[in-house]
């Protein structure tokens, strides 16, 4: 029987947000100052977007009141600056309405998108066929006696957000999320206080890290609507954000839809250039000036904590309470203890010889050694990121990954993803977050194997709290 456990604590995890770092933004090319341009989509090789401009000289479309319909647009581009022009997606997805923002499956096969007119306003759904859009089918929780609106569907299909003022939210319109049995979508969930307001949430886009932004007039908003994001933790939605310029401003910025996973580009809506609703793209300047090549590391694990603690037994121990004798523990560092079972923590890892030893209590006298034990102390074999568990926002961190344990591997490049869009390559560094929250820090380490010569990639994670 092994006379030695190590004990290892227990790490909790904290919630991982993005922060908006520094973004250049700069309008579409196809906005006009006499329509409005609103919610882009990014889909493959373009964009969906919303748009009331008039179609044509001869034709356009209004509704009762006059007012130029929206139809879904589309536009692609010809290469990384210009754009195709762009043309309407369908005509007849229904007839005198507004049809507004929509959000497009992975294989670009059904259409989600809301219908607005005196009669009806509420989500459809629309299948791709050969040469259109066909199979037009309403959500089934659109109803006469409320609206859903600005359909937002995940990536694994499995989840649909929406806008919605239907009875029992907070007030005004609220975010709802549906979630796929397999036969159909399960009732609306309403995302809770963390999101809603008794003001309106609008436009939800769900990214594919699982972030959600979405749009308020609530939650102390610069102005008007706001963009904010929440991420979920254990069935919650927490830790609500809310970016400052140029993301948001006094006007009403909405319809934020990343174009990637980090949120690094990506669009959104804002009347903040005039009288009417124009959309912006975004760009990260941190992406910019960091490196611009990293490797991917799919499967970061938690950082495990090295634990230099250890429970000491002697298995073949004699009844000590029948006699005048006793244990002693001398664990090979300076430090002694008495006991049957005892507990050591030693300072740092190293090679300990353990010695215990049998006393007679009535003199003191050295009677017997029992055992000698080599107690071998190491860290995990992994990399670490050692960096404070606390810091103020805008302070400079000093991080390093100087107890990097990994003896097995010729370790190469160390690349640090610090949860806020800013990578940073090097064995140390220093990072300040510019805003509040928690933060998952990143470390991939790069190398090669000294068995097999093979390429190495290992990834570990800790998370950070900004004040």
């Amino acid at each position: 029987m092994n006379p030695i456990r190590t004990i290892l604590p227990v790490l909790s995890g904290m919630l991982s947000l993005t922060c908006f770092a520094q973004y250049e933004v700069t309008p579409l090319p196809f906005n006009t100052s006499y329509a409005d341009e609103v919610a882009a989509v990014p889909i493959n090789g373009g964009l969906l977007y919303c748009s009331n401009r008039p179609q044509s000289m001869l034709l356009s479309r209004t509704d009762m009141s006059g007012e130029h319909l929206f139809q879904i647009y589309v536009a692609y581009r010809k290469d990384s600056i210009q754009w195709e022009p762009p043309h309407i997606l369908n005509r007849n997805l229904r007839e005198k309405s507004h049809i507004g923002p929509s959000s497009l499956s992975v294989d670009g096969n059904t259409l989600y998108f809301t219908v607005n007119n005196s009669r009806d306003n509420g989500i459809y759904i629309a299948r791709k066929t050969q040469t259109s859009w066909g199979k037009i089918r309403p959500f089934a929780y659109n109803s006469p006696k409320y609206k859903t609106a600005h359909p937002s569907l995940s990536r694994d299909e499995q989840r649909l957000f929406f806008a919605s003022d239907m009875p029992g939210g907070f007030g005004g319109f609220d975010i709802y999320c549906c979630k796929w049995t397999g036969n159909g979508w399960a009732s609306p969930e309403n995302l809770g206080a963390e999101v809603n307001t008794p003001a309106d949430e609008l436009y939800p886009f769900i990214q594919g890290n699982g972030t959600l932004y979405f749009s308020s007039s609530g939650h102390g908003s610069m102005g008007g609507l706001d963009i904010f994001s929440v991420q979920e933790t254990e069935g919650e939605w927490l830790m609500r954000r809310h970016p400052e310029a140029p993301i948001n401003s006094p006007r009403d910025d909405f319809a934020y839809a990343a174009a990637d996973d980090n949120g690094w580009e990506g669009y959104f809506s804002s009347n903040r250039a005039g009288k009417t609703v124009d959309m912006f793209a975004f760009n990260s300047l941190s992406r910019q000036v960091q490196q611009p090549l990293f490797p991917v590391f799919a499967d970061c694990t938690e950082q495990k904590k090295n634990s230099y603690t250890y429970e000491f037994f002697e298995p073949g121990a004699i009844r000590l309470d029948t006699t005048t004798f006793y244990y002693e523990w001398n664990f090979g560092d300076g430090n002694i203890k008495r006991g049957e079972v005892v507990e050591h923590t030693y300072a740092a890892p190293g090679t300990y010889v353990v010695q215990l030893n049998v006393i007679d209590s009535l003199t003191g006298a050295f009677e017997s050694r029992a055992a000698d034990y080599r107690v071998e102390v190491r860290d995990a074999e992994q990399p670490y990121i050692t960096a404070p568990e606390t810091a103020a926002a805008g302070e400079t961190i000093n991080m390093d990954a100087l107890k990097t344990n990994l003896p097995d591997m010729r370790i190469e490049d160390y690349y640090w993803m610090m949860g806020d869009g800013t990578q940073i390559k090097g064995e140390s560094i220093r990072h300040a977050y510019p805003a509040r929250g928690n933060y998952r820090i990143r470390l991939g380490v790069t190398g090669v194997s000294k068995e097999t010569g093979e390429k190495v990639k290992i990834c570990v994670f800790r998370d950070i709290s900004i004040n």
